[in-house]
């Protein structure tokens, strides 16, 4: 026989026996269950070395604007505002 031939006869017999082996693989699994997979644990991120040096100035202010409580409907609206923009009622 030629020498490609073998191979090809080769490719084939591991062919049937992959198919095989899944096919009575499957039935196994079908009757008898997978084995459970443990669950990972996610793992921790990587901590930043400690910086030495503080940052030199924060990058912008925070503002807080007051609020005050309307009568009317119960919303908290500013200070500067003229009337509630819930119910349209004058601020008191």
């Amino acid at each position: 026989m030629g020498f490609l031939l073998k191979i090809i006869l080769f490719g084939v017999a591991l062919y049937g026996l992959w198919k095989t082996f899944r096919h009575w693989k499957g039935l196994f699994d079908r009757f008898v269950g997978r084995p459970e997979v443990p669950p990972q644990r996610p793992s921790a991120p990587p901590q930043a070395p400690p910086n030495p040096q503080p940052p030199a100035a924060p990058a912008r202010k925070v503002v807080v604007e007051d609020t005050v409580q309307c009568a009317g409907c119960g919303a908290y609206i500013s200070t500067a505002a003229e009337k509630c923009g819930h119910c349209g009622r004058p601020r008191p």
